[in-house]
């Protein structure tokens, strides 16, 4: 029911790092096995590696802009909510405090900030429970704007963790955002799964997924729990983690699922942190509640500047071409990740 199609496609040059003999240049098309978007994996000859990145010129720069997130700041510069509506205009809980976007990205836009740090690297991430608390409290606030507003039908939580991901504040937060018009990607991937589902009567793509995967070994990673943590197939970067609950919604979540997800999540900001990553971008999409097709899912993608000009890794393929071009195999990335979930 699932396919997993690639094709391979070469040309040959003269390589000038050896000795200009014959080279055969390779790229490998791959297929999201539910959307059908593709995506491009480069075979390299050599592959660059990375150093850690010194975030102490960023550091710097964003402490003399006055940060709104810090704790002495965040009063009188964020935005507040409509009492009358969620019924107070901050809520605070654990570290975390939710506040409404100030930028309008949909009917609802909220932003979690974390924790009171200006800054959190990749080792704080995976020793603290900054991630939970948020979700736990910022499901709270979704579930009030679900309860009070039936024509708001998707959700999603995303995250730009630092600025080469597209922060433009250093001190972390996560997003929410939710409407009555999905975006591109979750629309398309709710379409789908329903197409799917009624196709193969009754069965859902993700668990059908899972079970695929699970079996073939090549990319799946590990269970948290009931959750699941794979390399997707047509990564949608040079690291991409996906991650699939046993639930269809967010409003399905219960604790137990939020602490399992926690974990696995810790174990990547480990995995992305020995690799020297550092920022990524997250998104986690709902299904439509009481709808039974869907299961909440996340994909994480790795993000890094590139040397020696501090270039950005997004380009014309992903912005222009609407495609993906990655020079890692998502079967390395799961094969290096792997140890972690078994510690």
């Amino acid at each position: 029911m699932i396919e997993f199609k690639k094709v391979i496609q070469d040309s040959t040059y003269l390589n000038p790092f050896d000795g200009f003999l014959p080279y055969e240049g390779k790229i490998e098309i791959r297929w999201d096995p539910l959307t059908h978007l593709t995506s491009r994996i480069v075979h390299l000859p050599t592959l660059r590696t990375y150093g850690r990145f010194d975030y102490r010129d960023v550091i710097e720069k964003s402490l003399n802009e006055k940060c709104p997130f810090c704790p002495q700041n965040i009063d009188s510069m964020t935005c507040r909510f409509d009492k009358d509506f969620y019924g107070f205009e901050r809520i605070e809980r654990d570290g975390v405090t939710i506040i409404p976007n100030l930028l309008t990205f949909d009917k609802y836009c909220l932003v979690a900030v974390i924790c009171a740090e200006h800054f959190v690297d990749m080792n704080m991430m995976s020793k603290n429970n900054y991630i939970y608390n948020s979700l736990t409290l910022l499901l709270d606030v979704l579930r009030i704007i679900k309860n009070k507003d039936s024509s708001a039908k998707y959700f999603s939580i995303s995250c730009n963790y630092m600025p080469m991901s597209g922060s433009s504040i250093l001190h972390p937060h996560i997003q929410a955002i939710v409407g009555e018009h999905p975006t591109n990607y979750h629309g398309m991937t709710l379409r789908e799964s329903e197409k799917f589902y009624t196709v193969n009567h009754g069965k859902v793509f993700w668990d059908v997924l899972m079970d695929e995967e699970i079996e073939k070994n090549e990319r799946f990673i590990g269970r948290t729990g009931d959750t699941y943590w794979y390399a997707p197939f047509a990564p949608k970067g040079n690291i991409d983690i996906g991650c699939i609950f046993q639930r269809n919604s967010f409003f399905d979540l219960d604790d137990k699922d939020l602490l399992d997800f926690n974990d696995g999540f810790k174990k990547t900001m480990r995995y992305l942190d020995r690799e020297n990553v550092p920022g990524f971008n997250l998104a986690i999409f709902s299904g439509i509640y009481g709808e039974k097709h869907y299961r909440v899912n996340m994909r994480l993608i790795a993000r890094r500047y590139l040397p020696p000009l501090n270039a950005a890794d997004s380009n014309y393929f992903d912005k222009l071409h609407m495609e993906n071009a990655c020079l890692l195999f998502p079967e390395d990335v799961s094969s290096k990740m792997r140890g972690l979930w078994q510690r």
